[in-house]
């Protein structure tokens, strides 16, 4: 019987067990000290997996399911965002996007290229730097009760921007890797692919959702069970064009949204997704990345994990703050736009884990990159809750 009892802990069915329950208890620890989730989640990675403890190896079963938590953090990433509220914001939202994301990719660009990394890594990195974690973000904007604010708004429209463009440099990424060198044609024409896929994307969301609202408005779980298969639709079609299936997943839990249910309806799919998200598979997508951490970097890359930071943080704070000024926004919420747009996570994981994927980045560099967006992360809501000290929440919270 013991024999049976050792086995079956060896099983993947255990390890799965076991980093659930490791996911819930450091939700329940970090909620009462405010800590992001996805630092825990990392650091639980990296001390349950082969980097420490060795307790839980990469299995293909985790990989499986880690593919289905980047595809539901995207989902419910989309559910978070309102279109209609987006729209209020639209100028000073790309003014913040275009501007946060430009200098950090140009600054890591440059990081990279300086260590001797090759163009396709240089840009890679650089644009995985350049994102926001809208996750992140969002559980910022929770806590201060800003998500509904003008301020948060701003940052949720900037955030959208960012990835949309960081989608697409992406996608144009993966085909040239794919053919094994630059071609304008093959680039021009992958730009071309996406902006037909949001065009169709878009219609299918203004035009095809509505009229199926009915199937959004039944409290037997059909609703929930329509919204997945779009973003399944969404996520294949993607990847029928060879770009990213996050993209589809993101772009539909965008469109399902409170216009075409009531809101009793829609928070009680909201919060299937959130604990789908955030409470199974996204922990689990965030631990399977911290086991391909080496913390051998640590030396051999100080500087290169350094100088990536930096590029990172404060080329995302600068270019956030200029843009929010140039937009109207004032000293003070330009710096808080600037601190919480620094909170990385699943984006420039999910890139990371793409790059590795394709045979641009080798584990060292995933390493060095997962080590700087920890750092971001870590740093950002410390720096926030200073500026933060003493600000009128109420009058950030006007829209």
């Amino acid at each position: 019987m013991f024999s049976n009892f050792v086995n079956a802990l060896q099983t993947p069915l255990f390890n799965i067990l076991f980093l659930v329950a490791i996911a819930w208890s450091i939700a329940i620890i970090l909620e009462r000290i405010r800590i992001p989730l996805i630092i825990g989640e990392l650091m639980a990675g990296i001390v349950i997996g082969p980097a420490v403890l060795n307790i839980i190896k990469p299995s293909s079963e985790i990989d499986l399911l880690a593919s289905l938590g980047m595809f539901f953090l995207m989902f419910y990433a989309g559910l978070e965002n309102s279109p209609r509220h987006l729209r209020k914001t639209l100028k000073q939202s790309l003014w913040i996007g275009l501007s946060g994301l430009v200098l950090p990719f140009g600054l890591g660009v440059a990081v990279v290229l300086a260590f001797g990394g090759n163009p396709f890594q240089a840009v890679l990195i650089g644009t995985a730097i350049s994102g926001t974690s809208m996750v992140t973000k969002t559980r910022i904007l929770s806590d201060l009760k800003l998500i509904k604010s003008q301020l948060g708004y701003n940052m949720m429209g900037a955030a959208i921007f960012d990835n949309i463009l960081i989608f697409l440099t992406i996608s144009i990424l993966i085909k040239i890797a794919s053919n094994h060198g630059f071609h304008f044609v093959d680039a021009l024409l992958t730009g071309i692919d996406a902006l037909a896929f949001f065009a169709v994307t878009l219609a299918i969301g203004y035009l095809i959702f509505p009229k199926f609202s009915k199937y959004f408005s039944t409290r037997q779980g059909k609703g929930f069970t329509f919204a997945l298969l779009m973003g399944f639709l969404f996520a294949i079609l993607a990847e029928s064009i060879r770009l990213p299936f996050i993209l589809g997943a993101y772009l539909a839990g965008l469109f399902v949204r409170e216009e075409i249910m009531s809101a009793s309806l829609f928070q009680k799919m909201r919060d299937r997704f959130l604990a789908i998200a955030h409470g199974f598979l996204g922990p689990i997508f965030i631990m399977s990345i911290a086991f391909k951490i080496d913390f051998s970097v640590l030396a051999k890359d100080f500087w290169l994990i350094g100088s990536l930071f930096l590029a990172a943080f404060m080329g995302k704070l600068a270019g956030v703050y200029f843009g929010a000024r140039f937009s109207g926004s004032s000293n003070k919420e330009a710096t808080i736009m600037g601190l919480a747009m620094n909170g990385r996570g699943e984006i420039e994981l999910i890139i990371a884990f793409i790059g590795l994927q394709l045979g641009i980045i080798n584990a060292e560099q995933l390493s060095v990159l997962i080590i700087a967006a920890f750092l971001c992360t870590l740093l950002a809501p410390i720096l926030l809750n200073f500026v933060l000290h003493g600000v009128k929440l109420k009058q950030l919270a006007k829209i």
